[in-house]
Parts: C-alpha cells; structure tokens; sequence
C-alpha cells in the first residue's frame, strides 16, 4: 500500500525526468535558509542566491516556496514510510509509528513548521504533494493498526495525526508530545473497539 502513495504523481510542475542536482541544491538551499531564517522570511529569491541558480531555472521546478517546502518535506516522509513498522500488537505498532513520526518532525523542526502553513497551499504542485503525503502516513497508519482495523478506526487516527501535527507545528506542544498524546488518543480508539 505505501508503495502506490509513494510513487512520483502528475502535478504541473513533475520533478520526474528532471536534473536531480538542481532539485537538490534548491532544496538543500530552501532548508538552509528555512532553519536561519524561518519560513516566513523564506524566499525563492534567497533560495535561488543560495543554490546559484535563476529564478527562471527555480520556478520551471517549483511554482513557489509553499510547492519548495513540501516536496522537501514529502522526501522526509517518503524515507520514513519506507522503514519497516515494528511491535506485536496493534497498539505496540501505532506508538513505534507515532514516536518515530515525532523524531522525524524533531530532526528538522524549521521544516515541520514550514510544512504545516505550506502544505495548505492550493497551488496544484502543492495539493498532489499533499495528496502523496496524506497517502502515505495513512497507508502507514494502516500497516501499524494490522488487517483487522475497521476504516472508522484509521479515519479517526488519522483525522488525529493531522490535527496533532498542526498543533505541534504551532507549538501548543513539543513533536515528541505529540507522539505520547497520538498514542494515547489510539489506546483509547483500540479499546472502544476491543482491537488493541
């Protein structure tokens, strides 16, 4: 199931076929300026200074800085869905995931923020970006909960991962909190369906 949500998709701007070098240095300059600067300060301008490259040269890859942050935070995600999903029960699973999710997001928190504003972009880069992101942690989610988990009980968690990832990203609390409330909110979930 990861697998389908982890393949490169049509957006209007496909990265596929395209130089990885350049993708690469533009990316590498978004994070850097991404974790001087913060997002808001982010600029394809600065990006592009940073990479050596032109405007004209960044924008035929990204349509702007919101599609830049995303696709850098996809590959994050993309690396961690390919691991391998440990634990006995359904519940052990879930709270590996989560935890690990929370490390992910600590690593590189300047690009969790970042992600959490930009990924609601409507630009259409950024909205198949989205789709592939979402696509993915709930193919996670459902990996982690076994081959019995109803569709009620993933909606429900992943409906948690979302909001819980925004909260954290506006530090109401740390990503490694968000990891122990995520696994609460599933021991909850799994008991009220005797799934645990």
């Amino acid at each position: 199931m990861v697998e389908a949500a982890t393949q490169p998709g049509a957006g209007r701007r496909s990265l596929a076929g395209r130089s990885t070098d350049t993708v690469d240095r533009l990316l590498d300059a978004a994070l850097e300026v991404l974790r001087e600067q913060g997002y808001d300060q982010l600029s394809m301008r600065e990006v592009c200074r940073r990479a050596g490259l032109t405007h004209a040269t960044a924008y035929g890859y990204f349509s702007a800085k919101q599609h830049l942050v995303a696709e850098a935070y996809w590959r994050r995600i993309r690396g961690w869905c390919s691991l391998p999903v440990t634990g006995e029960t359904p519940l052990e699973r879930l709270s590996s995931v989560f935890t690990e999710m929370g490390e992910l997001m600590a690593e590189e928190p300047e690009l969790s923020v970042a992600a959490s504003a930009a990924i609601l972009s409507h630009d259409p880069d950024v909205s198949a970006l989205r789709t592939r992101i979402g696509g993915a942690m709930r193919d996670r989610l459902r990996t982690a909960l076994g081959g019995t988990c109803t569709d009620e009980v993933l909606d429900a968690l992943n409906i948690g991962v979302s909001g819980a990832m925004i909260q954290a990203g506006m530090n109401y609390y740390t990503y490694e909190g968000m990891a122990v409330r995520l696994t609460s909110l599933a021991g909850l979930l799994l008991a009220a369906t005797n799934e645990r």
